[in-house]
């Protein structure tokens, strides 16, 4: 793959329509598809995305599937669902180039289903990864965050705070005023050369959160887990959220904390970050 500025990686990305989904890996018409044939019984999922017609850190995934399985009390190895030949078999059948997959495993009445197809995306402007992004806080607490599961009252709320407030992202914030997670990302704080973010056993560990661990491991970066106090924001220099869409994303405001997106180590990491998927092709 050809050398790619940071700016120029993200947002060439247009949204598309796609009309299959595959069933049990049997492609259906999309057309009579609701998500909400998923929120009875038990849903575990995974957001897979897909970036030069191939899924990039899928092994990742793979390993957080499991987990979820795994603290569900559901005994299945996740190799056996053979994943990856189904991805590649929608990625040819939808001629997905950039985009979003998500993979749903659906238990109910006894017996699993599962789902894949692909779904809207938003990625970030270049000007986002410029200036940075606005966010906003909402106490609420993801029950079993390590699991990765639907939880649609938890989706609706922050996605109705996110349109009528005019913000990229909601990061919540526990009962007991710690900061947790954003909705659909993790988030990363900077002070004094040294990364702080939630410990594991409080969110949902995403796959670019991993990787951001993956890199300061290379590079020797400090990184620290521990708790952040609502209460304590000011006292860091930077701050960004990482996920499946907006990959590394500076954050310029969580409510009317400032933070600085040009600072050196946030911009040294979406370089390393953006150069880890120049290597997937």
């Amino acid at each position: 793959m050809k050398s790619t500025n940071i700016s120029e990686l993200y947002f060439l990305f247009l949204p598309k329509i796609y009309n299959m989904i595959l069933v049990n890996n049997t492609a259906q018409d999309s057309a009579g598809f609701s998500e909400k044939i998923l929120e009875t019984g038990l849903s575990i999922y995974e957001v897979i995305r897909i970036f030069n017609k191939k899924p990039i850190f899928l092994q990742d995934n793979l390993l957080r599937l499991y987990n979820s399985l795994k603290k569900s009390n559901i005994h299945l190895d996740p190799s056996t669902l053979h994943l990856p030949d189904k991805l590649e078999h929608l990625i040819r059948l939808e001629h997905i180039e950039e985009g979003n997959v998500k993979y749903v495993l659906h238990f109910t009445n006894g017996q699993m289903t599962e789902y894949l197809y692909t779904i809207p995306h938003s990625y970030p402007s270049a000007e986002a990864y410029r200036k940075g992004i606005d966010t906003m806080t909402c106490q609420a607490v993801r029950q079993n965050p390590e699991v990765k599961y639907l939880n649609p009252a938890l989706r609706n709320l922050t996605n109705r705070l996110i349109r009528d407030n005019h913000v990229y992202e909601v990061i919540l914030v526990d009962n007991e005023g710690y900061v947790t997670e954003g909705s659909r990302s993790n988030v990363f704080f900077i002070q004094e050369e040294t990364l702080y973010t939630t410990p594991a056993a409080y969110v949902l560990p995403g796959t670019s959160r991993k990787r951001v661990f993956d890199i300061c491991k290379t590079e020797k970066i400090s990184l620290e887990e521990k708790r952040i106090g609502l209460n304590t924001l000011s006292r860091y220099e930077a701050a960004f959220i990482t996920g499946t869409s907006p990959l590394i994303l500076p954050i310029r405001r969580i409510n009317s904390v400032l933070f600085h997106p040009d600072h050196p180590l946030l911009r040294r990491l979406m370089r390393s970050y953006f150069s880890l998927l120049e290597k997937t092709d």
